[in-house]
């Protein structure tokens, strides 16, 4: 097992970022949809159901740093045969999805009054944080005045932006593999060295 970038494929820890991210991130919205659907969101029955939701959505913004830090001080496969324009793309949408996964979980976070329970420890919601009371202090915003506003560039984004950018993503991948064959998806896959 490689655990670094070579020019033509991915090393184990890429694939361990990409995949945990990745499994993560649909999770939180698998859970969120089943709340939505099946559940009273606003009922106290919802808040553990809620609570993997909002685990697993840290686990993404915890790791979107050190997998930033991994893809730009470490070798990249190259692009496959293309034109500018096609790699161009490629390397927006690469990025669009980076700020997908920071945006969400701080969104997230910051507009949740609830503590996130982890199992052996707990992060308390943004509300008892002290950058909260200082924003609070200063702009005189009660609680209530700040999470709205969240909310919505939350769940906009959630609802009509990151399915749309997964989706292509996934048709991308998709595309490389079935039509191109040029090896963009098996590069990315686990245990493929």
């Amino acid at each position: 097992m490689q655990w670094t970038n070579t020019p033509t494929r991915f090393g184990a820890l890429a694939k361990f970022f990409h995949w945990t991210s990745a499994a993560a991130f649909i999770g939180a919205y698998v859970i969120v949809y089943y709340v939505i659907w099946f559940m009273d969101d606003t009922s106290d029955e919802s808040l553990p159901v809620l609570n993997i939701h909002w685990v697993l959505g840290l686990i993404v913004g915890f790791m979107v740093l050190p997998r930033l830090f991994w893809r730009l001080s470490s070798v990249q496969p190259e692009d496959p045969p293309g034109t500018p324009l096609e790699h161009a793309l490629a390397h927006a949408a690469h990025w669009g999805l980076y700020a997908l996964m920071i945006v969400m979980p701080f969104t997230g976070y910051i507009g949740t009054g609830a503590p996130t329970h982890f199992g052996l420890f707990t992060i308390p919601g943004f509300n008892e944080s002290a950058l909260f009371g200082w924003i609070s202090h200063t702009w005189g915003l009660s609680w209530e005045a700040f999470e709205a506003p969240i909310d919505v560039v939350h769940h906009f984004i959630g609802k009509y932006v990151a399915w749309v950018m997964v989706l292509l993503h996934v048709a991308a991948a998709l595309y490389h593999h079935r039509v191109r064959r040029d090896g963009v998806l098996t590069r990315m896959l686990p245990g493929r060295d």
